[in-house]
Formats: structure tokens, sequence, C-alpha cells
């Protein structure tokens, strides 16, 4: 097979989950890295505090094929000074910032650095106390607050700091002060208890950017007093996506060619050359796999694949999927790959081609505003997450997908019904099965606390997955 197509399908592994009317989904064709080179080599006990701090940007990943246990730069200290200093000021809870200047050091020991980053936190006015105000000494604030343990994994004072140190130190002075600042995102979350058993429920987005991160507090904390963690699907499962891609694709002798109208086909190919597909791979998908693969560009300002994938990488989904790994939680399948894939492939003909052909337009105009609207709308839904505004998201989604609403302007009939069929395929029968999924979590006699995570549309809209679960008699407590 092409390099093109094998890369679309390691895409289709890492990243793809299905589409919902506003949820952009991601599958990149070329950027994303092998399996093997998506785990950096790092000391083991800085593990959980590197996999956070990825998320934050505050340093570049570039460092960990320079060595991450390599002494640290005063060039990349400074580096790491400015990542810090940008992820403060998006806390949106700096008062004041006072003039202070760096005089970093050749060499910098690990008591170097934790001085340098107390200097850096405490040269700001915040509009809550971090815990300057009880004038500890840069080092005694450092151990207090957790961010230097002086376990024995970790470099001594006078010893001089590595990079991984470095980083580790950063990671967690961010999760302490939006910690102390509440700052961090509050997402869409809520508790249902029934009996010895407990589900919190998670909305996600599938695509992401670095400014989501950290999660609150809530949300950490309601993740690892989990028991086990049930998602859509589990987006690291090879075998899975395999299925997945290999429902997308003709299997028997025709090509796309032979399902489509002349005009969109035309239309695909010219689009899949825009962006370095050859007719001959594009041609074996169908159409509602070619729809969600072109989508994804959605998550990038200007169709940039590479900004889609690093979207996709950062989404809550995956998020959750690569911690629940991390500290051992089974990862249970609401859906999977393969039943997300029969859903798709249920779509009618005339469904598949009018998807198709929408999202063709965007990639063939080739104009940046094209991708911006699109960009615009997941950055939008993403401050939302932020916020944890629930009120706000259900009237968003709500404006984009009333068809009611939409019959009373000029959209013809047969759009109508083909919006209908999306909607109910893509959301009403599918919210009826997750809520009785979680119905079954909470009636086990297995006694346990779940940690359930669904696009946040199946959780809020209309008609939802906790409408429903609420007819059942459940009381259901959004946590903020």
């Amino acid at each position: 097979m092409k390099k093109k197509l094998l890369s679309i399908l390691l895409a289709l592994v890492m990243v793809i989950t299905l589409l919902t009317p506003v949820d952009i989904q991601a599958a990149n064709v070329e950027t994303i890295p092998q399996l093997e080179e998506l785990t950096p080599q790092f000391s083991p006990w800085a593990q959980e505090d590197l996999i956070a701090g990825d998320n934050y940007d505050i340093y570049p990943l570039s460092w960990y094929d320079q060595g991450m246990t390599e002494p640290i730069t005063d060039s990349q200290l400074r580096v790491l000074i400015i990542g810090l200093r940008k992820k403060i000021l998006k806390s949106e809870a700096i008062v004041d910032e006072l003039d202070y200047r760096f005089r970093i050091e050749d060499n910098p020991t690990v008591e170097d650095v934790l001085n340098h980053l107390y200097s850096l936190i405490a040269s700001y006015e915040y509009t809550k106390d971090i815990g300057l105000s009880k004038r500890y000494s840069p080092i005694a604030y450092m151990k207090e607050y957790g961010i230097y343990t002086g376990a024995k994994e970790e470099l001594k004072l006078s010893e001089l700091c590595s990079v991984e140190q470095a980083c580790v130190f950063a990671s967690r002075l961010i999760t302490h002060l939006y910690d102390a600042l509440d700052a961090g995102s509050k997402g869409f979350l809520w508790e249902i208890v029934s009996g010895e058993n407990k589900v919190y429920l998670l909305g996600s987005i599938h695509m992401a950017s670095y400014d989501i991160y950290p999660f609150s507090k809530n949300i950490r904390d309601a993740f690892h007093e989990s028991d086990q963690v049930a998602l859509e699907l589990n987006l690291l499962d090879p075998t899975g996506a395999a299925i997945l891609a290999m429902l997308g694709m003709y299997t028997d002798g025709t090509t796309l060619k032979d399902h489509v109208s002349e005009e969109t086909y035309e239309k695909t190919i010219a689009a899949a050359s825009s962006l370095g597909i050859a007719e001959q791979d594009i041609s074996m998908f169908k159409p509602w796999m070619i729809y969600m693969m072109f989508t994804s560009l959605s998550g990038s300002s200007d169709g940039n694949m590479e900004e889609a994938a690093k979207a996709a990488l950062l989404g809550i989904d995956m998020n959750i999927t690569v911690n629940a790994m991390l500290y051992g939680k089974p990862i249970l399948e609401i859906e999977g790959y393969q039943a997300q894939a029969m859903v798709l492939d249920s779509f009618s003909d005339e469904l598949e081609e009018y998807l198709l052909k929408g999202v063709l337009d965007t990639v063939l105009a080739a104009e940046t505003a094209n991708y911006e609207i699109g960009n615009q709308m997941l950055n939008y839904m993403l401050d939302l997450w932020r916020k944890g505004d629930v009120e706000a998201f259900l009237t968003f989604y709500t404006q984009m997908t009333h068809v009611p609403e939409l019959s009373a302007t000029e959209i013809p009939i047969e759009e109508l019904e083909l919006l209908a069929e999306y909607n109910d395929k893509l959301l009403t029968q599918r919210d009826r099965k997750m809520a009785e999924y979680i119905d079954n979590l909470l009636q086990s006699d297995e006694e346990n606390t779940s940690f359930v995570v669904v696009g946040s549309a199946h959780y809020i809209s209309e008609y939802s997955v906790l409408d429903i679960l609420e007819e059942k008699g459940y009381e259901i407590k959004q946590i903020k």
C-alpha cells in the first residue's frame, strides 16, 4: 500500500472518533509519528508529571530528542521560564506584574532552578493567595506545595539540574498555581450515586488545545477516585481501528466512483490531490470515511494537517485514555470502533454524499477563512468547556442543530430529511444506548466508581443522556 494510505490508517488508529453535529474530529495523514515514537525516553519517576507538562506547552517537546536526563543549559532554562510566564498569564488571574529581570548562570543546580521558579511566581500579584503570603523561603515553598519532594529518585539540591527535573518542577508548579487560583478547566462534569455505585460523567470535546490544560482538581480527583474508565471507544486499540478502517473501504471490487455522482467524484479527487493523496488511494474509501478525514482539517485555522493532528492528540478523550493507561485503570468501551463504524456505514447513500459534498467545498476553496470558521467554532466550544458553561453550550448546540428551526428557513425538505437522519443515527439512537450502559454501571453488584467520558453533545442537548437518566429516577449533580 502507498505510504500516504498507511499514514491515513495510522492516524485513524491514533485519533479518530465518531462525529456529532458540533464535534469536529481528527484524522491527520502524515504528521503523526509511529506509535513507538510517542513514548519518549525519560526516568520512570518523572513520567506522571511530564505527561501532564506536555499538555501545558511550557517547554518544547523536541527536548525529548535532545536528552531529558542531560543537565539543563542556561538557554533551556530561559525557554522554560518564558513558557511558564505565558502559561501563568493565560490563567487570567494576574493583577499586576513586577519588574524583575532574571540573571541565569551557567550549569544551574537544582537549588538554582527552584530559586528562579520561585522568583518568577513571586514577580506577579494574583487574584488569590497562592501561598506567598506565608513568606516561605524559596526552597521551603517548593517543598510545602510538592514542587520539590526530595524523593530519592530526584536530584539533590546541590546537583546539576537535569532537563527532566526542571520540566517536572515547572509542570508541578503550573498544576499548583492553577489549583490555587481556581484557573483549571472546569469542564462538563456530573456525578450520580446509586447505592454503593457512583458514576462521574465527563463531556468531551474530541479536539482541543493547550489552553484547556490543566483540568480542574475536581476533574482530576474524580478520575483518580474512579476504579474504571468508560469511553466511547479505546482510541489506542489498533485492532478496533483496523476494523473501522476496513469497514470504511470498499471490499466488493467497487470504488468511490461507483457510488457517488461524477461531479462529487471529481471534486473528491481534486480535494485529495490538493492534500497530496493519489486517486487510487482515496477512491477505495467510502464517502463517510473521506468525510471524516477531510473534516479533521477543521481543527486547524488554515487546513494545516500538522495543526489538526496536534489538536486531536490534545483532545480530552485522548488525555483520559493515556492517563487511564498510565494509572492502570481498566478501559471499558461503551461502543468501540466497530460499533461506531457500523453507525456511519448505516447512513443512506444520499446522506453520505450530502456530507461529503459539504466538506469538499471547504477543502477545494482553499481559503483560510473557510477553515477559520470551523476553528473558531472549536475554540468557542473549548472556551465554554474551560469555564464549565453548560447553559451556553446548550444554546450554541441547539442553534446549530435544531431541525424545526432550520425548517423555517429556505433549506429544501430533502436536506432537512438528511439532517434528521444524521441527528437520529449520530445522537438519538446512541444516546439511548449510552444511558442504558450508564444505568447498568449504577445497578451493578460490583460496587464500582466509574468515570464515563463521551462527547459533550450526548450530555448537553435537547433530549440527552442526562435527561434519559433523570427519567429513570437518578439524581444528577453537576460539579463545577
